[in-house]
């Protein structure tokens, strides 16, 4: 009872694939198309307010939210869209695919707009946070040491100097010791380059030796067949022989065979 279910079932679901499919796939279509709109307008937004002044970092960052929101409908749009699809026989698919792949290069290009806004909002809160924290420690050593001297302004200067020299000779020496790692890398590519030609012309020195052992064992299996032939033929030649000596010695040849007659004799005795 329950594969007659199951079966009636499949039927059901056949039917109204048959029926109802190309509407679903139009529906899924225009629903992803929709919603890949409604994200490309909102990634155009600028990020500043009504007023025309840049929105905070806390902002962006809601604004960003709101976009990853839109790109995941975008998505589950487009894969309820390439599930409809499956019903579809080759042919069939063959007409959507064209309209999939422009659904996922504009969410590609979607995404990377949103990528680059939230670089910019991290950067932003990057600026704010290291300005706050300047504005914050100057205005401390305001506060502490009261208005600079010249004496301060020329001392402060000089401390910034030798420790930009001092920031300029580290990088100098991080130069040189790259530089010099390069030129070391270099070595030991070009002693790998020599190293990989002399094991192509040993590999090339292996194949002639291959080569030659080949002819070699060719020639020695030639030459053994030959030798084996002599033998069969020199074994054949003792037997005929023999043959022949054993027909003389018991007369049974008739006299024919040319044999000399003290081999006749030994017979006859």
């Amino acid at each position: 009872q329950g594969s007659g279910q199951s079966c009636a079932f499949q039927a059901r679901l056949c039917l109204y694939g048959r029926v109802a499919g190309p509407m679903d796939l139009d529906s899924q279509a225009v629903t992803a198309e929709k919603a890949l709109s409604e994200l490309q307008q909102a990634v155009q937004v600028t990020s500043k307010d009504a007023r025309g002044k840049s929105m905070s970092v806390a902002e962006r960052q809601k604004q960003i939210a709101s976009f990853e929101r839109l790109a995941q409908r975008v998505k589950n749009a487009l894969e309820s869209y390439k599930l409809e699809l499956r019903a579809l026989s080759r042919e069939q698919q063959a007409e959507h695919q064209h309209r999939i792949r422009t659904i996922e290069e504009a969410l590609r290009q979607a995404r990377a707009q949103i990528d680059w806004k939230r670089l910019d909002a991290e950067n932003a809160a990057g600026t704010g946070a290291a300005a706050s924290g300047a504005a914050s420690s100057s205005s401390g050593q305001e506060a502490d040491s009261g208005p600079v001297t010249l004496e301060q302004a020329v001392a402060t200067a000089d401390k910034i100097q030798n420790e930009s020299q001092s920031s300029v000779a580290r990088s100098l020496g991080m130069v040189l010791q790259a530089e010099q790692v390069g030129i070391t890398t270099l070595g030991m590519m070009h002693g790998q380059d020599e190293q990989l030609a002399r094991i192509g012309e040993d590999v090339e020195d292996v194949k002639a030796n291959i080569a030659r052992s080949r002819k070699l064992v060719g020639q020695i299996a030639r030459g053994a067949a030959r030798d084996r032939c002599i033998q069969m033929l020199c074994v054949l030649i003792t037997i005929a022989i023999l043959v022949c000596i054993t027909l003389a010695i018991t007369g049974k040849d008739g006299g024919q065979l040319n044999v000399p007659d003290p081999v006749r004799q030994v017979g006859k005795e």
